[in-house]
């Protein structure tokens, strides 16, 4: 269970990073009307940070 909160913390103190960076540059309320997630975007940082290869794919033309 501690590893489980633990995670949760992370996540969040990382989710509000993200949230608190887009505040500071003046996108966070665009950002928000476009319905961007901003857990996943965490999630995916979280997973950067632990040494996980991140696939970027680009889109076909």
């Amino acid at each position: 269970m501690a590893d489980a909160t633990a995670e949760t913390a992370r996540l969040m103190k990382v989710a509000e990073a993200i949230i608190r960076e887009m505040d500071r540059q003046g996108v966070a309320e665009a950002i928000a009307d476009l319905d961007f997630d901003v857990m996943e975007l965490a999630r995916v940082v979280l997973r950067a940070a632990d040494g996980d290869v991140i696939p970027f794919r680009r889109p076909l033309d």
